[in-house]
């Protein structure tokens, strides 16, 4: 991917809710999100087509990710599945609490994973295969669990009540913030996870004045993490020593910082040559990785999750619309 071509990103497909946004998930070429009206829909992008939607009712939905069934025994790293279930994080009495494991297809609750204090805003964190996730409580713990299962395999006592969670893209390490100035890396194997971390970085410098972390996204070679903080602060680490190696600076014209702080939730593109995130004056900024600011795409509405599919962008606004963009086909 060129500056060129990342320049000319262009609308792909566009698709409307009746409430805001609120979380997306990617999986091949299906896309979920949710929504403040608590109704799930499924996309096709190849066919740029909604294919579900279904409203679940009593509890305020959030935090969705797509789950692969795979259609052999034992073939977790197979690329031959199907997607018929999902998690989602539940809030019930104004409380985040829960997470339900869901068969989109049949529409019932296959099981509900409760806890007994509320979730860390993204915390959840899924395994790429699917069979585990992570998740971190206000009560100071780390939990991962089996899905299938249904069984915890490690409750990891932490320092940090807004403890973060991110896997690598190969899902063989974890990492999370066990205080507000570190990030641990940990090693997971199969079902076989590791709680001793072998490496912990010192993050203090761009923490300070608690402008704590709230997002990790690791490069596709796996040799950078992005960090994204509290007051929209976006770096690129060494993900082997942790050094601190660029930052990402927002060209802004009107003056909105002014405006209440907005998280963004930035992303490596496909080739890891570029970062991408929503800013706080409805246009999406893309950087090279070494910092350079390149462009900005205008959008209209604050830019918050990005995923890719392929070599598509998907990426939803503060409005109720799932935008999918494009790089131009060439001649």
């Amino acid at each position: 991917m060129t500056q060129i071509s990342i320049k000319e990103f262009d609308i792909y497909a566009a698709f409307q809710n009746e409430g805001y946004i609120s979380s997306i998930d990617v999986l091949n070429n299906i896309i979920a999100t949710t929504d403040t009206k608590n109704i799930i829909k499924i996309y096709d992008i190849n066919e740029k087509k909604e294919k579900l939607t279904y409203k679940i009712e009593d509890i305020v939905i959030n935090d969705i990710k797509l789950l692969k069934s795979f259609l052999e025994e034992g073939e977790e790293t197979s690329t031959n599945f199907e997607i018929k279930e999902c998690l989602f994080s539940a809030y019930e009495n104004r409380k985040k609490c829960k997470i339900y494991h869901f068969d989109i297809l049949n529409k019932k609750t296959i099981h509900i994973f409760e806890f007994p204090n509320e979730i860390t805003d993204n915390s959840f964190a899924l395994h790429p295969n699917t069979h585990i996730f992570i998740v971190s409580l206000k009560s100071k713990e780390l939990l991962i669990y089996h899905i299938q299962n249904k069984s915890l395999l490690f409750n990891i006592k932490i320092q940090n009540e807004n403890c973060i969670a991110s896997y690598n893209k190969t899902g063989i390490i974890y990492a999370y913030t066990p205080n507000i100035n570190m990030i641990y890396l940990c090693s997971c194997f199969g079902d076989d996870y590791n709680d001793e971390y072998f490496a912990n970085f010192d993050i203090s410098k761009i923490t300070d004045n608690k402008n704590i972390c709230t997002h990790i996204d690791f490069s596709v070679d796996e040799k950078k993490m992005l960090v994204a903080t509290k007051y929209n602060n976006i770096y690129t680490l060494d993900a082997y020593t942790g050094d601190l190696l660029y930052s990402y600076n927002f060209n802004y014209e009107n003056s909105p910082i002014n405006l209440a702080f907005h998280i963004s939730y930035p992303i490596y593109s496909f080739d890891s040559n570029y970062v991408l995130s929503g800013g706080k004056d409805g246009n999406l900024h893309i950087w090279d990785v070494n910092g350079d600011f390149i462009c900005k795409k205008e959008i209209e509405n604050n830019v918050l999750f990005i995923k890719w599919v392929y070599n598509r962008a998907a990426f939803i606004t503060t409005s109720n619309y799932l935008l999918i963009w494009q790089m131009p086909r060439k001649n």
